[in-house]
């Protein structure tokens, strides 16, 4: 949702940038005004795109190590239970 957010406001602002700097040359400069948002937007998405990316990367990463943290924690409690076992025999 927060990445729709980002995308939709850096075209906005994108295209207001280029409409208000758009030139007075009639069909050519429309042609070229069009391009230079499309430009415009197509690197703001990629900037946002590679931001969400190296965010997702580094949750996975965190996610595997606190995986890795509950995994080494149960196992060593199923040893103790197996120990308190063996113990009690």
């Amino acid at each position: 949702m927060q990445l729709g957010r980002s995308i939709i406001a850096y075209a906005s602002l994108a295209t207001l940038l280029i409409a208000g700097t758009g030139s007075v040359g009639g069909k050519e400069g429309i042609k070229e005004d069009a391009r230079k948002a499309g430009r415009a937007v197509g690197s703001a998405t990629r900037e946002v795109w590679e931001g969400a990316k190296k965010t997702g990367k580094e949750i996975g990463h965190d996610a595997r190590k606190a995986g890795r943290t509950i995994s080494d924690a149960a196992k060593e409690g199923a040893h103790e239970v197996k120990r308190s076992f063996k113990g009690e025999k």
